[in-house]
């Protein structure tokens, strides 16, 4: 019976510890991740040069999604100068257009290639780095409004926006939306450092980065 009540005391300190473990984890969150929100939709849209772009095109690169149009002007400056020091920062440090790329979707059917050109030209944008799309007015409610969920409306001249940023990580999942008025590229770029982290962890690391998501170790 002795040995018994020793192999009993053992197992209750081993699920003691594990607690003890579990509670600190959760707490302390040593190793934060991005939630797995869901699979990002699937296009296929015509870009600034006229070519057909799939989101399996881009798969391997992580992506920052914007939603916008040819005619925002003042109204999407504040978002316009959050990506494009995102583009400069990324650019300094060599991940521009190989670990990450831009993408913009316009909500306008009438933003054809070449007026995605020129605005891409006003951006100093250029692809592989960042690319601009387009498509049918079907096409795009079907993406945007439906599938992103992104608000917007057609009013003659004037269209009205819900303007969004979304991250894709390199698997095609949807990791994190941004507030396009409002976009803080430090956060962006520490999200994007996560997802980075996490898809170039170890095999040893894996296990725990899985815990991180059940105890939803998301950052604050």
């Amino acid at each position: 019976m002795h040995w018994i009540r020793r192999a009993l005391y053992g197992v209750a300190a081993f699920f003691l510890v594990l607690v003890v473990l579990l509670l600190w984890f959760a707490i302390a969150r040593p190793v934060q991740v991005l939630p797995r929100i869901s699979a990002a939709p699937a296009f296929m849209l015509t870009d600034q040069n006229g070519r057909w772009v799939s989101d399996i095109d881009l798969r391997g690169s992580v992506l920052i999604i914007n939603f916008a149009h040819t005619r925002c002007g003042e109204r999407c400056a504040a978002m316009e100068r959050g990506l494009l020091t995102l583009v400069d920062v990324l650019r300094a440090d060599g991940r521009l257009g190989a670990q990450v790329r831009l993408v913009t979707i316009t909500v306008d059917e009438h933003d054809t290639p070449p007026a995605l050109r020129a605005y891409a030209a006003r951006l100093n944008a250029s692809a592989p780095e960042w690319i601009f799309l387009t498509g049918s007015a079907r096409e795009l409610k079907q993406l945007v409004g439906g599938e992103y969920g992104v608000y917007y409306r057609l009013d003659g001249e004037t269209v009205h926006l819900d303007q969004r940023v979304v991250l894709v990580d390199e698997t095609g999942l949807l990791r994190a939306e941004y507030d396009g008025m409002r976009l803080d590229p430090a956060i962006v770029l520490r999200d994007i450092g996560l997802v980075e982290q996490e898809a170039n962890s170890s095999d040893v690391a894996r296990p725990i980065y899985e815990a991180a998501h059940i105890f939803v170790c998301y950052p604050r």
